[in-house]
């Protein structure tokens, strides 16, 4: 199986190609640039030097007989006054009258060289060789005109040296690019090397606890790293959760679960058993089903809110949602009074409904439960400065300070209770007012009997 290019090799490879094209189209432009102005110099020099000539006209004519072979070669002047008009050095002056050459001086070219039509620049061609011509018109004598030439093999020479140093510059750096690309990679992708290892090791090690490297730089990877961490939270919190859920079911339904097999054995084993024992027991076993039930919605709805699995949440008018809680109270625990009274103005928080209705619900319930037989139970529900406050006040035996951390905890139960319960109740409350932003608060009542109250942050 063929793997796909290493990310530090696509780096190195794309900066070398990155700095081929720059570095080659910056050279290639600065080389045409170079050529372009060689050849501006040219028509310069050509156009001062034919000024030059037109000025001493009759001094050519007068030096050089006119010709009809082009290729006989002629001998300079000694002096030459018109710019290095010498044979080889690569410039030609030509004076034609009548579309024939009648004088010609400098670098006689060895093939023939056919007369101009045409005033101006062109490009020609001088024994196989590129050259640039000017013509002009003399303004002294009708029908007469002058040609200078220039050589342009120094000008092509100097453009393919040009060229030759890009192609070296461009090579050089391209491979410079490369290996630095390829060390800068390194360097840059060494955080994700040390996620990736950690990664790997998580993988191989079944305890959640493990993280990835923290890393600081570069801020991408950084971001990474802490969302990733955060993610891997999430996820140990949430196996923690299952873990937990997972012991307490087991560790609190195998009292219920035997109480009923051992009911269904004397069934099974004594078919003619009394109608009043037989009733007993399916009592018994409802009463452990209903305890089941209990205790499996109170385990879920912690598991939920642990694991941040809550519905959305929504404004909630406090008072009005107490208010519903203790006429349902009311009908289910017949024997117990209660007094509410509402202050909180209608003030609204933004929350979860079922939950809080469950929070509220169990304080209820463990007010007429623990609280005197036949009781009272007072409601209120206050407004403060940020905060909503719901108090539930029995009149019972009451929990002693000592005891009120530990009654808070899962299947806790105070010492004075009497009254069978799944240990759930103020786990819950307590789990559901930190969710709303506030607190649970256990003190004493007066004159006698306990006060719970849960803060609630308003929004």
């Amino acid at each position: 199986m063929r793997l796909p290019p290493s990310l530090r090799a696509q780096l190195a490879a794309a900066t070398a190609l990155l700095v081929l094209l720059i570095v080659a189209l910056a050279g290639l432009t600065i080389a045409i640039r170079i050529d372009h102005r060689d050849r501006e110099e040219v028509d310069e020099q050509l156009s001062a030097r034919a000024d030059r000539v037109l000025a001493d006209l009759d001094k050519v004519l007068g030096t050089e007989a006119p010709k009809t072979d082009q290729r006989a070669p002629k001998a300079p002047a000694p002096d030459d006054t018109y710019g290095d008009l010498l044979d080889g050095s690569g410039s030609l002056v030509r004076v034609i009258a009548d579309g024939r050459v009648i004088a010609q001086r400098g670098a006689l070219p060895t093939t023939d060289l056919s007369v101009p039509a045409d005033v101006g620049f062109a490009n020609v061609n001088v024994n196989a060789q590129p050259w640039r011509s000017l013509v002009v018109p003399s303004p002294d004598q009708d029908g007469t005109s002058l040609q200078v030439l220039q050589s342009l093999v120094p000008v092509q020479e100097r453009l393919s040296a040009n060229a030759r140093l890009v192609a070296l510059v461009t090579v050089v750096a391209t491979v410079l690019a490369a290996v630095t690309g390829w060390l800068v990679g390194r360097l840059v992708l060494n955080p994700l090397a040390r996620l990736a290892s950690g990664a790997v090791q998580i993988a191989h090690d079944p305890d959640p606890g493990h993280r990835l490297p923290e890393v600081s730089s570069p801020s991408e990877v950084a971001a990474l790293s802490a969302t990733l961490n955060g993610m891997l939270d999430r996820l140990g919190s949430n196996i923690e959760t299952t873990r937990r859920f997972t012991a307490d079911v087991g560790h609190e339904l195998r009292t219920p679960l035997s109480v009923i097999g051992t009911y269904l054995e004397s069934l099974l084993t004594a078919p003619t058993l009394a109608d009043d024992a037989r009733q007993v027991s399916l009592l018994a076993m409802s009463a452990q089903h209903r305890r089941m039930v209990s205790l499996l919605e109170g385990l879920q709805t912690l598991a939920r809110a642990e694991a941040g699995a809550l519905p959305q949440s929504a404004q909630l008018e406090v008072g009005t949602l107490v208010e519903e809680c203790v006429r349902q109270a009311m009908r289910h625990h017949l024997d117990v009074s209660y007094t509410f009274q509402d202050a909180s103005d209608g003030a609204e928080i933004l929350g979860w409904r079922d939950g809080l209705r469950l929070a509220i619900d169990n304080l209820l319930d463990n007010a007429a439960l623990h609280g005197r037989p036949a009781g009272h139970v007072d409601v209120r529900v206050e407004l403060l400065a940020e905060h909503l406050r719901v108090t539930v006040a029995d009149d019972g035996p009451g929990i002693p300070a000592e005891q009120r951390e530990h009654v808070r905890e899962r299947f806790a139960r105070g010492e004075r209770t009497r009254s069978p319960g799944s240990g759930l109740g103020l786990a819950l409350v307590e789990q559901q007012a930190r969710l709303h932003g506030g607190e649970l608060h256990l003190a004493d009542a007066r004159p006698q009997g306990l006060t719970a109250s849960i803060t609630l942050r308003r929004e």
